[in-house]
C-alpha cells in the first residue's frame, strides 16, 4: 500500500493529551498495511518525527523522543522538512482535536502546502469549532437547536437560568459548567483561560439525555446506531470525567448502544442529519451530539475529529477499527486540492503569513 502517509497529532490545544492516544491509536491500526509517517506537534507549536512505538506517558517531559524536529516552509517548495530533505508526503490523517488543529488554521497549512487530509474541509472545520456561528447558521436552517446567547457585559441573555456554560471554541466537555445566574458565568469567565477565545450560554435542560450518533461519508453516507453515554451519579452533564477518566477512557465509558430510544426519536434525529449533511460539508469519520427532553431533540455540536474517531460506535455492526480507517484513507487520497496558491491579489501570500503566525 501507499508509503506516504503521515498522521499528525497533539497540538497547542487543552484536548492535546486526548489527541495523543488518537493518534498513536490511529498509527498502530494503520501500521499493520501502511507505512506510516507520525508527526508530532507540540504544546509550544513544534513539529517532531517520532516512533510508531511510543505511549501515550512518554510525551510528559520525555524530551529523548524529540529528536527529529520538523521545520514547516511555504515557499515554493513547501512541506514538512528534516533539516534540508522535504517529507514525503501526499495524504495526512489529522487526528488533533481542538485549537488550530480543528479550527482551520491547520486545514489551511495544508492547502498551501497542496497535501490532502482527512476530515472536514477549511470552513466546515471553522463553523463546527465557532459554537455560537453553528447556532447561527443552523437556526436559520430551521434546524432545532438550543437558544445560545454570547456571553459580554453589556447583554444578558433572554432566557432564564439555570444555564450551561460553554467556551465558544473547544471540544471534549472542557470548560463546560452548569451556572445557576449571569453573575456567576461572567466571574468564572473572566479568571480562567479557556474562555479566552469567547464563551456562551445556553438554558440548562433539566432530565434531558446526550445522544450521540457517529457519520461517516466514504464509501457511501453511513450513520452508526444511536449511543446514549450514562453519566457518573453526581453529574448532570455528560462531562470530561465521564468521557475520559472513567471506566478506562473513552471507549470503556458506560453506554447505552444502541440506546433504547423511541422510534420519534430516531426518526426526529434521521431528519436532523439528513438535513446538516445538506448544509454543512462534513468528511470523513465524525460524531454527531443531540439532546432529548421528552419527545424533543435537538441538535448540539458536531464533533469534526472526535476523540479516537469514535469507532466504538461502528464495530458491533461489524466494521472494525481498521476498516473503518482504511475507508477513511481511501476518501482522503480522493480529494481533490482546490486552494489556489498563486495569484496577482497577494492574497495567498496574506494568508500563508496569518497562518504561519497562529502557528509561532
Amino acid at each position: 500500500m501507499s508509503d506516504n502517509l503521515a498522521i499528525i497529532f497533539g497540538g497547542p490545544s487543552p484536548e492535546h493529551d486526548i489527541s495523543i492516544l488518537t493518534g498513536l491509536q490511529t498509527s498502530r491500526v494503520l501500521s499493520s498495511k501502511y507505512q506510516v509517517l507520525n508527526i508530532y506537534w507540540s504544546q509550544d507549536n513544534k513539529w517532531y518525527l517520532v516512533d510508531a512505538n511510543l505511549e501515550s506517558k512518554d510525551f510528559i517531559d520525555n524530551n529523548s523522543i524529540f529528536k527529529k524536529e520538523l521545520n514547516v516552509r511555504l515557499d515554493s517548495n513547501p512541506g514538512f522538512y528534516s533539516k534540508k530533505k522535504k517529507l514525503d508526503i501526499s495524504f495526512i490523517i489529522n487526528s488533533c482535536h481542538g485549537g488550530p488543529g480543528e479550527d482551520g488554521t491547520l486545514q489551511s497549512l495544508l492547502d498551501l502546502m497542496e497535501i490532502k487530509y482527512s476530515g472536514p474541509s477549511l470552513s466546515t472545520s471553522q463553523l463546527c469549532m465557532d459554537k455560537y456561528a453553528f447556532f447561527t447558521l443552523m437556526s436559520k436552517n430551521n434546524i432545532p437547536v438550543l437558544n445560545t446567547h454570547l456571553i459580554s457585559h453589556k447583554h444578558e441573555p433572554d432566557f432564564k437560568g439555570p444555564y450551561i456554560l460553554k467556551p465558544r471554541f473547544g471540544g471534549s466537555s472542557i470548560g463546560v459548567e452548569i451556572v445557576q445566574d449571569y453573575k456567576t458565568a461572567l466571574s468564572i469567565t473572566n479568571n480562567s483561560t479557556l474562555y479566552n477565545h469567547g464563551s456562551i450560554l445556553q438554558p440548562f435542560l433539566e432530565d434531558s439525555n446526550d445522544l450521540l450518533v457517529g457519520v461517516r461519508t466514504y464509501p457511501q453516507t453511513d450513520y452508526s446506531d444511536i449511543e446514549k453515554p450514562i453519566r457518573s451519579s453526581n453529574n448532570e452533564m455528560f462531562s470530561y470525567k465521564d468521557k475520559y477518566l472513567e471506566n478506562g477512557g473513552l471507549e470503556g465509558s458506560r453506554r447505552e448502544l444502541p440506546a433504547n430510544v423511541d422510534t420519534s426519536i430516531k426518526s426526529q434525529i434521521t431528519e436532523i442529519l439528513d438535513r446538516l449533511l445538506t448544509i454543512i460539508e462534513i468528511k470523513g469519520i465524525c460524531r454527531v451530539d443531540f439532546l432529548s427532553k421528552g419527545e424533543k431533540v435537538y441538535l448540539n455540536e458536531v464533533n469534526t475529529i472526535p476523540g479516537s474517531y469514535a469507532l466504538y460506535l461502528w464495530e458491533h455492526i461489524g466494521l472494525n477499527k481498521f476498516d473503518l480507517l482504511k475507508d477513511m484513507v481511501d476518501e482522503t487520497q480522493l480529494k481533490t486540492i482546490n486552494w489556489i496558491n498563486e495569484g496577482s491579489d497577494g492574497t495567498a501570500l496574506k494568508t500563508a503569513k496569518d497562518i504561519q503566525s497562529k502557528l509561532g
